[in-house]
Order: structure tokens, then sequence, then C-alpha cells
């Protein structure tokens, strides 16, 4: 069974604090190790968002589960790579 979160709208610095509240939640309270982070509807991404990703593979190691990055479009896969964490994206 995979849990799945899916993030709307822009994942830029102003939006960060509220997605990892969410992020923390559904880490703290999934009752199965397999999570997916589902990125399909996420208009825009800034380097804070991109943090934020990277927070999360952090997070899901800490607290022992598996995160799935999905749906990440081609300007995210882009800022990842400009930034050589695309790692973040492609590691299961």
């Amino acid at each position: 069974m995979v849990e799945t979160l899916s993030l709307t709208g822009e994942l830029t610095f102003n939006t960060v604090q509220s997605n990892l509240k969410q992020l923390v939640l559904l880490l703290t309270r999934s009752k199965t190790n397999n999570l997916k982070l589902d990125l399909g509807q996420v208009t825009q991404c800034d380097s804070a968002g991109l943090a934020l990703l990277i927070e999360a593979k952090r997070l899901s190691k800490q607290y022992k589960k598996k995160l799935e990055i999905s749906g990440a479009s081609q300007a995210i896969y882009a800022l990842a790579e400009f930034c050589g964490v695309e790692v973040v994206l492609n590691d299961k």
C-alpha cells in the first residue's frame, strides 16, 4: 500500500512552511512505509521548494519510510539539475 501526498500550485518560499507541515503529518501518521509525494499539479518551484524536496527525502529516512517523488515537471528537473541535486528526484 502506498500513501500519497499531492502538492498543488506553487512550491515556493511562500508555501513551503505549509507544505512541510503536511509532509510531517504524512510521515508521522502514515501506517505504511511506502509514501509518494506527487508533484504533478505543482505549477511553480523555486530553490525553497527544491530544498523542501531534499528535506522530504531526509525526513523519510529519519522516519524509516520509503518516499518516491513523482510527477515533477521538466522545470523542476532542470532546477534540480542546475543545483546538482537531481538525484533527489530520481532516488526512490
